[in-house]
């Protein structure tokens, strides 16, 4: 009987403490006078940049405080030297941000530049915070940015596309032209909307051969001539094709008023026993 009781006592004793009201200690951030956080809003950032051209974009830096006045955070380049770092000719970047009165965020600009960027090639910038004036006991954001910078060369759709005047510099095989001097008309190839291609006759002063269609692509300042394109004449029954050459062809970009071809007229030698380097300049009509 008295243990019955002893247990009743206990199973009250439980159910009056479970029901009592305990207040939790509610951390409530002060956004005013609280700690500062300071970060970058991307850790990581692509940034294409055209061909032989640059490109800015800003940085967002943000703070979980609030203050009457302006704030500045300092930044600094941790990568310098690094493999595939850009060399600091290849980007500016402020060593500091200023995050204005009554505000979260503030924006940082960063430039890339195409100062030796390779087609292909990636370039890194690691940027990190190292404190903001004001605030000795700032929590700052230990993980940096990174910034990873490329080469684009957008072809716009009318670019080298009409009618050019076809020089020949340099002769194809038994030192004749490929293509006979005078007027071409080039249009998109179908590759892609970079390519390009124009139909002439091939070996004028050979023969009275058919026309075929010579195909090349614009690539950032650079002209690359697809390989394997069959002419159709050739020596001891086989044909001779056309492809890229020892040298590359060139043009400027955002100017479409001349380019110079560079290709390999019976490449390896497959057909006629030997290959010729040539060149043809496209003008403008």
């Amino acid at each position: 009987m008295k243990k019955q009781l002893l247990l009743a006592v206990l199973a009250i004793s439980a159910l009056l403490l479970n029901s009592c009201d305990y207040e939790e200690d509610l951390v409530i951030f002060d956004n005013e006078s609280g700690q500062t956080y300071v970060k970058f809003a991307q850790s990581v950032i692509d940034l294409p940049v055209v061909f032989d051209s640059s490109a800015e974009i800003m940085i967002p830096v943000q703070v979980t405080t609030i203050s009457s006045s302006d704030r500045t955070v300092n930044i600094s380049v941790i990568n310098s030297g690094a493999e595939g770092a850009a060399t600091s000719d290849q980007f500016n970047v402020s060593n500091s941000v200023t995050i204005p009165a009554n505000s979260y965020e503030g924006m940082l600009s960063f430039t890339g530049i195409d100062a030796g960027i390779e087609i292909g090639e990636t370039k890194t910038v690691s940027l990190q915070i190292d404190g903001i004036n004001g605030s000795s006991d700032a929590n700052v954001e230990s993980t940096p940015t990174v910034i990873s910078m490329f080469q684009v060369c957008p072809v716009e759709e009318d670019f080298f596309i009409g009618d050019y005047e076809l020089t020949t510099t340099a002769p194809g095989i038994f030192g004749t032209v490929i293509f006979p001097q005078g007027t071409v008309t080039i249009s998109q190839g179908a590759s892609s909307p970079d390519a390009r291609v124009f139909t002439a006759q091939i070996y004028p002063d050979l023969g009275t051969f058919g026309d075929i269609d010579f195909n090349f692509t614009l690539v950032c300042g650079t002209v690359v001539v697809a390989g394997g394109q069959v002419t159709g004449v050739g020596c001891a029954g086989s044909s001779t094709t056309i492809g890229p050459s020892n040298a590359t062809g060139s043009y400027t970009a955002g100017d479409d008023s001349t380019i110079t071809i560079d290709l390999a007229d019976d490449e390896g030698g497959a057909s006629c026993g030997s290959q010729a380097n040539a060149q043809f300049v496209l003008t403008r009509i």
